[in-house]
């Protein structure tokens, strides 16, 4: 569990069934998404490989919930890990815990924990372009906008998306001087 001031991430457990379900109706979040829930493939398809995934060794992927003041706002994950010591970081939030500071204090626990625990020695996001509030989360964060990464396939067609990361001592000075 990554523990932060205001939201915690933790492993997917049985109990988030409802929450996580429930998340295919909140049309909001999906708008600048790859990929889109149903309630079908969230129960199904989803949710079992969530529940299963802290069991594999090595683990690919952490998928994380984020939980708030009032209980599942959402998750967060990092991946991409099997090529070298590079991560790729993102969170999907349910739209009415947006501006809440959610992401950005996920972001701060996701990046801590890939360079500290995983040993990642850079850490990646991308975003769509026209989501200026993750874009934002992003840069305030410390990364470097390092521009059009290759477009996405998504369940809306295919969509720009803009590449961020930074490295390890970089994130350094951030995390101190966020400290101050």
């Amino acid at each position: 569990m990554l523990q932060g001031d205001h939201i915690r991430l933790r492993d997917f457990v049985q109990a988030d069934t409802d929450a996580f379900v429930a998340l295919a109706d909140d049309e909001l979040m999906f708008t600048y998404m790859k990929f889109r829930l149903t309630r079908e493939s969230a129960r199904e398809t989803h949710l079992p490989w969530l529940l299963r995934e802290p069991q594999l060794d090595p683990r690919p992927t952490y998928n994380l919930v984020v939980e708030g003041a009032k209980g599942f706002a959402g998750w967060a994950a990092i991946g991409g890990m099997s090529d070298g010591d590079e991560g790729e970081f993102g969170w999907y939030l349910r739209s009415d815990q947006w501006g809440r500071g959610y992401a950005t204090e996920a972001t701060a626990l996701l990046l801590g924990f890939g360079f500290r625990a995983l040993g990642r020695s850079r850490m990646s996001a991308t975003a769509d372009p026209e989501n200026r509030g993750s874009v934002r989360v992003l840069e305030k964060s410390g990364l470097d906008n390092k521009g059009p990464a290759a477009p996405a396939q998504t369940w809306r067609g295919t969509r720009s998306r803009v590449r961020f990361d930074i490295g390890l001592d970089k994130w350094r000075s951030v995390a101190i001087r966020s400290r101050d």
